[in-house]
């Protein structure tokens, strides 16, 4: 199978540059941006499998990157969101819902790669949440 195109969107130039070196390590096929408006931009050109998305951006949050790839795209991109906190509770089970998975920072390693690998293999579980 070829490599799967992941989309990441992180305002934090050294997250940023460890989640593409992480993902160029496993053999993915890595765009990233710095802004959610960025990163919108880049899905038409890019047209990635999974987007991974911190939830706080220096412009929109995570879960309107969530809901606007929802609305753009029509081929079941998976949605990944991290964050070290997304304005309580509500929000967060908001955000549970909408995502189809969702890391808490400090990103457990080995959770995610094992929800990337799934994923590649076409093994697909909506709501599989992992903190």
């Amino acid at each position: 199978m070829a490599a799967q195109r992941i989309l990441v969107i992180e305002d934090e130039t050294s997250a940023r540059e460890a989640l593409k070196s992480l993902l160029d390590e496993e053999g993915y096929t890595v765009c990233t941006a710095e802004t959610g408006t960025r990163g919108l931009e880049r899905l038409g050109e890019f047209k990635p499998d999974t987007v991974v998305c911190d939830f706080y951006l220096p412009d929109i949050d995570g879960l309107q990157v969530v809901r606007a790839v929802r609305a753009l795209s029509e081929d079941g991109i998976t949605v990944i969101v991290i964050t070290a906190g997304c304005g309580g509770e509500d929000a967060e089970n908001t955000l549970r819902r909408e995502a189809d998975f969702f890391f808490k920072k400090p990103l457990d390693l080995q959770g995610f790669r094992d929800v990337l690998q799934a994923e590649r293999d076409g093994g697909r579980e909506r709501a599989a949440l992992v903190s």
